[in-house]
């Protein structure tokens, strides 16, 4: 059973959904994942995992329980789930190379089954019914941490800076945990900030563990210090290279993967393109309620990995030649990728206002989308939205919910030739 930091009757928190956040396998489904992995017992205390490992075995407990916990603001642990008999361990990192968010100790002594990496994926694959309580599982867990600020970091510094809104842009797009101390509105900014003692030119600054700092790093420089990314393999060669991560290069992922062709689909931002930014898609088939771009971009970069697609983000693809037979992708900062096959799925590129003072207000007042953090921001003023496409009607629908205003300036002659009905 997991606990929220605060509890709030709120009927989308997944903490709140017990039988689909933590199950309990039946006996004759604990029988069948005990066919892929090893009985142990192990002490109380005993760490099973660890934040920062990668590609951490899955444990099903049989008796006794297992503590998943992160690390407050001062590196003292806070045991936030625990994890019973024939429940699981894991949440969506299960499936990837990224560093793991949470610890996990026994709690008593527990006995389990380890599950290896490996045996994992054949688990899955071979078990759609225990496969799928598993990814519903992982996915509402993400969610849960997310909501809840748990396992991830702390960005100090102006809610309304460019450099705050970027970082915050690029973790929340990737799924990754975070809160902010507003320096600008938060009493126990300053404060936060004379225990770091950096400097004002070094704002933001993103805080995790209690003891790792960094001061205003590059989207690159964060990833890499989050293990979001891992060093690429330059003499390995995958089947196919997927170039963009939006809905058309996630669904390529997922096809190539599922077939059993070795994949990786590389990313300049977060997976989910131009679509992850949107409010609220009601024309993407299978979603008749409508989705959000986020939460369709998790869904489906999910799918793609649980097939054994990787995904590498925050890398630009700058180079493209055909050696010997193989395609070789040239990455930015020198790393590189082989294929024996590309397909590129690069989408489009934002338009850009032809204003003299643009480049001083891009990002910090003019946005290129419409989530709940850039509603946050403009709460109770008047925004305008510039355009006359799908995208325009989504989000002067989604701000006008929360915002004093919302002005549509369309530049052609309506909205009938540009905007479905």
């Amino acid at each position: 059973m997991m606990v929220p930091s605060e509890a709030v009757l709120d009927p989308d928190d997944p903490y709140l959904r017990a039988p689909q956040t933590f199950p309990q396998l039946r006996s004759e489904m604990v029988a069948r994942v005990a066919a892929y992995g090893e009985t142990e017992d192990v002490a109380e205390g005993t760490l099973l995992f660890a934040r920062g490992q990668r590609s951490i075995d899955f444990f099903l407990v049989l008796s006794g329980r297992i503590d998943v916990f992160d690390l407050d603001d001062h590196g003292q642990p806070r045991v936030f789930a625990s994890q019973g008999e024939r429940e699981f361990t894991g949440e969506l990192d299960q499936f990837t190379d990224r560093q793991i968010l949470v610890s996990g100790r026994a709690g008593a002594p527990t006995r389990v089954i380890r599950v290896r990496r490996d045996a994992f994926r054949r688990l899955v694959a071979a078990e759609p019914d225990i496969g799928e309580i598993l990814m519903r599982a992982f996915i509402l867990r993400r969610v849960g941490l997310i909501r809840h600020g748990q396992g991830g970091v702390v960005i100090v510094g102006p809610a309304h800076s460019g450099d705050t809104l970027r970082l915050q842009r690029f973790l929340e797009r990737n799924g990754h945990p975070h809160r902010l101390v507003d320096t600008e509105a938060d009493p126990d900014g300053d404060g936060f900030l004379g225990c770091l003692t950096v400097r004002e030119a070094k704002m933001p600054v993103v805080v995790w563990g209690g003891e790792h700092v960094l001061g205003n790093p590059t989207t690159a420089e964060l990833a890499d210090a989050l293990g979001l990314t891992w060093d690429l393999d330059a003499a390995h060669v995958y089947d196919l290279a997927v170039v963009g991560a939006g809905p058309a290069g996630l669904a390529t992922g997922v096809y190539a993967a599922s077939e059993g062709l070795d994949t990786i689909l590389i990313e300049g931002m977060a997976p989910g393109g131009q679509a992850g930014t949107s409010s609220k898609i009601e024309n993407y088939l299978g979603f008749p309620t409508g989705i959000s771009g986020q939460a369709l971009a998790g869904r489906a970069q999910a799918q793609a990995q649980k097939f054994g697609a990787r995904i590498a983000i925050s890398r630009q693809v700058t180079g493209l030649a055909h050696v010997d037979r193989l395609f070789r992708l040239t990455l930015e900062e020198g790393a590189a990728v082989a294929a024996r096959a590309v397909v590129v799925a690069t989408g489009a590129r934002y338009r850009t206002l032809d204003l003299p003072t643009f480049a001083r207000f891009e990002g910090q007042g003019i946005h290129y989308a419409a989530t709940a953090m850039e509603a946050a921001l403009c709460a109770d003023q008047e925004v305008v939205v510039i355009g006359g496409g799908n995208s325009a009607g989504q989000a002067a629908v989604f701000l006008a919910g929360k915002t004093r205003r919302v002005h549509v300036l369309v530049r052609g002659r309506g909205l009938a030739a540009t905007m479905s009905d």
